[in-house]
């Protein structure tokens, strides 16, 4: 049972669930339904399984051993229907569309919350970010839900909505899209009271073509029964964002505090004459938070409930998340676009340290035909920095080593596309009291290289004193 999900408290059997997923149970059992899973490898006794296609998998193939965990139930297309009676001895609903079911149950559970206000978060990056920080906000107010991690697709986001509790008065949900059509099925889901976009980037452009349609899509979180919008004053095509919006939008900008740059510790930030710190490095993770902070104000929080609530604030894990050891590590390796990467490379370089300053970067995915420009640019930025040295890795990450050689930083820069050359190269090049920052897209797993650089450098002689 997924911890963060409550659907266990209205005690549904596959009978009583079926008209809520607008599905048919042609098998039903006593059992109650304690969670809903869409990934069999998660289920577990009482679990309600859906058995979605994806692009490599079919989960109509594991409905056989979800049942032999003790699923409560499955939900499988019509057209397996006789297979699966067959297959598995829970309970079973069957749909002509699995997925549209699975959204069903989430706008019907939805529905019994009726004193609930929800706030929606999208845009190419800050997302995860910025809710965790209204979330901290709205918990001042009443008992709050939040997107567990970043289940923030089509398919994550009703699993988020599960982690509603009866008592719940504010539920903040990530949205994220990487196609177009997304916002239009996630909005007709949650519709949320509130919603806020970030910025617009080139994530996704592989898929969404560009920036224009990437910005016309999420923009469609500005539904026409909003109660209020807020977004990024810096937002690229803020103009066109505005004019689709259904009203009038909040602006806000990281300029709207006082915040002093207290480096690795993070901002000292006063707000309506309160003062409090934030462990955020970066001012793309201080403009996020003020972004919270706008919405927080909107839905009634005093500046002491605010500066209370996010006090010490520290976001989620590889978002600019500092290690400190016989070396510091900057982690901000859950994802990379261009405008995170150079936000963090420029705040890095103009960090004040007495060691060297070292970048480990790893691509930028997803970036259709502007993937090589946007590598060039981040090798033309560290060119321009202050870093000691790069370690580039990926296919992707080529064209800025090229880029980064012909302008004349050959000696500083390793290009590998092996991960042990990689994270042997940088270990053996580590010292005590380098400052290493590592960058790249979640498919990387970049932070895997954290344990055994901490371990070795810690083994290396003090160059700085």
């Amino acid at each position: 049972m997924n911890s963060y999900q409550h659907i266990d408290q209205f005690a549904f059997t596959a009978s009583s669930i079926a008209s809520l997923c607008q599905a048919t149970c042609i098998r039903s059992t006593s059992s109650l339904i304690v969670d809903v899973q869409i990934d069999s490898r998660l289920c577990s006794s009482g679990s309600l399984f859906f058995a979605l296609k994806g692009e490599h998998t079919d989960g109509f193939t594991y409905i056989k051993a979800v049942s032999e965990k003790g699923a409560a139930a499955v939900v499988v297309p019509s057209e397996h229907a006789q297979d699966a009676m067959h297959l598995c001895d829970c309970a079973i609903l069957v749909s002509d569309d699995v997925l549209a079911s699975l959204h069903a149950l989430s706008r019907s559970y939805l529905s019994l919350f009726p004193q609930l206000t929800t706030v929606g978060v999208t845009g190419s990056c800050g997302k995860s970010t910025t809710k965790e920080a209204i979330a901290c906000i709205a918990g001042q107010l009443g008992p709050t839900a939040k997107t567990p991690g970043n289940l923030n697709s089509e398919y994550g986001l009703p699993l988020s909505t599960f982690s509603l509790e009866k008592q719940s008065r504010y539920g903040i949900f990530e949205m994220g899209i990487d196609h177009v059509g997304e916002m239009d099925r996630m909005v007709s889901i949650l519709k949320p009271t509130l919603g806020l976009l970030t910025n617009i980037g080139i994530s996704h452009l592989e898929k969404l073509g560009s920036q224009e349609i990437i910005a016309q899509e999420k923009a469609k979180i500005f539904h026409p029964d909003l109660e209020a919008g807020f977004v990024s004053r810096s937002c690229k095509h803020l103009p066109r964002i505005e004019k689709q919006a259904s009203r009038t939008l909040y602006r806000y900008d990281a300029d709207a505090v006082q915040a002093v740059d207290m480096g690795l510790e993070g901002w000292l930030v006063t707000y309506g004459g309160e003062t409090f710190q934030i462990r955020a490095v970066g001012k793309h993770l201080l403009e996020d938070v003020v972004g919270a902070i706008t919405v927080g104000a909107y839905l009634g929080a005093s500046p002491r409930e605010i500066a209370r609530s996010l006090e010490g604030f520290t976001p989620m894990p590889g978002r600019s998340s500092v290690h400190r050891s016989d070396i510091t590590i900057i982690d901000d390796s859950y994802n990379a676009s261009l405008d995170s990467t150079r936000s963090i490379i420029s705040y890095v370089s103009n960090l004040r340290w007495g060691g060297e300053k070292k970048v480990v970067l790893g691509p930028m995915k997803e970036l259709g035909t502007q993937s090589q420009a946007a590598h060039r640019a981040v090798a033309n930025l560290l060119a321009r920095s202050t870093f000691a040295r790069a370690y580039l890795f990926g296919s992707e990450m080529e064209e800025a080593a090229s880029q980064l050689r012909r302008l004349g930083y050959a000696d500083k820069v390793l290009f590998t596309e092996n991960f042990e050359e990689l994270e042997h190269s940088v270990e053996k090049q580590s010292n005590r009291g380098d400052l290493f920052l590592l960058k790249a897209s979640r498919s990387v797993g970049m932070e895997r290289m954290i344990p055994s650089l901490t371990e070795y450098a810690a083994r290396r002689p003090l160059r700085y004193a």
